[in-house]
């Protein structure tokens, strides 16, 4: 399928393993410049390199650090200083019982799950609307439409960001910029 996205800059989050790898394999077979981001260099080093062997020729550039930190942040962003896409992703935080989280593990998550993706969107949108063309999808969870009681710290976090971005691409879609959420969940029927 021809996407139209061919030769166009894509950063993606948390692509060494899972669906941030998955997208940034889809990317790169579409014909971007991919960037792709995570913290254990080994697992991301080999992720560029099945990349570019499954797509015989893409530009895959793999930057070892943690988007959740303002220097990882920057690292990402000099790597790909104008992406035209940029996918969002983080792992999600532990489960368990409300009553056992300290207001350092509630900012934490709000941190990972909510906040990187807004300073990766603020970093990036207006690059994105000047150029009139910008992809933005967040990885969240089925848990902002269907709350997981176990899942506390997810559900708050995800569930802010998915209101930020509500309000945020009536804004930009003007611009030809779109900014979607992918609300993974359970595959099984039951949940």
């Amino acid at each position: 399928m021809e996407l139209g996205i061919r030769g166009k800059n894509a950063l993606v989050c948390a692509a060494s393993k899972g669906l941030g790898r998955a997208c940034a394999n889809v990317l790169a077979r579409e014909g971007c410049h991919v960037t792709i981001i995570a913290r254990t260099r080994e697992a991301l080093e080999q992720s560029a390199a099945e990349i570019r062997q499954a797509t015989g020729s893409a530009q895959v550039t793999p930057v070892a650090a943690d988007v959740t930190t303002p220097e990882g942040r920057a690292a990402a962003l000099a790597a790909c200083p104008d992406p035209d896409i940029l996918i969002n992703n983080a792992g999600g935080p532990p489960p368990g019982d409300f009553r056992e989280w300290s207001r350092e593990t509630w900012l934490k998550a709000i941190d990972a799950n909510m906040l990187t993706p807004i300073e990766l969107i603020k970093a990036t949108v207006d690059g994105m609307i000047a150029r009139r063309f910008g992809r933005i999808v967040n990885i969240t969870s089925s848990s902002v439409k269907a709350p997981i009681e176990i899942l506390g710290l997810s559900n708050g976090a995800r569930s802010g960001l998915t209101g930020f971005v509500a309000g945020l691409a009536r804004k930009t879609v003007r611009h030809n910029v779109t900014i979607n959420n992918l609300l993974p969940g359970s595959s099984s029927p039951t949940g």
